[in-house]
């Protein structure tokens, strides 16, 4: 991984070696020094808890028609403890500015947060690059679900149709 250290490939590879790999181990620590919504729990705080991890981008279609499946899901398993945490990264533009300051993809990232992901607002979003590379989250959305041990039960590169997904978290709630 290291010869490819800062390309997609990296990213793309990290992904790979997670569909192998991740299920079943603890999972890797979310850095939340910068965040929107409410401060991001850590992996330790969030034990006994089940966790959808949400990774998105401001650019994403999918990850915007998933919103309101993962709004759904919430509301429906919040009674069972379920936390989501909707991890997100600069990409260094914006619609409207192809190179875009950091403060200014902030803003636009918290815009498209309003406007798409209304009913997530309270998420906690982690905003960092580190996240994604950890998690090879080289496609959005990517969804991971953690048990209440803190370990990976499922791992998805992709958008996720509703009774999949829920059926996922299901099977983590009852465990």
């Amino acid at each position: 991984l290291h010869t490819y250290a800062n390309t997609s490939i990296q990213a793309r590879l990290q992904k790979n070696l997670n569909l192998l790999a991740l299920q079943g181990k603890a999972a890797p620590a979310l850095k939340g020094d910068e965040f929107l919504g409410s401060k991001p729990p850590t992996v330790v705080q969030l034990k006994g808890s089940p966790v959808l991890l949400f990774f998105w981008a401001h650019w994403c279609g999918d990850c915007k028609a998933e919103a309101p499946i993962i709004t759904q899901l919430r509301s429906e398993f919040s009674g069972k403890g379920l936390q989501v945490i909707g991890p997100t990264r600069r990409y260094g533009y914006t619609a409207q500015i192809e190179h875009a300051s950091a403060s200014d993809e902030l803003q636009y990232i918290d815009a498209v947060r309003h406007r798409f992901y209304s009913g997530l607002l309270d998420m906690p979003v982690p905003i960092s690059a580190y996240n994604f590379d950890t998690y090879g989250a080289s496609t959005t959305p990517t969804l991971v679900l953690l048990d209440r041990a803190g370990k990976v039960a499922w791992y998805h590169p992709g958008a996720v149709p509703y009774a999949e997904l829920r059926g996922e978290i299901e099977k983590l709630v009852a465990r």
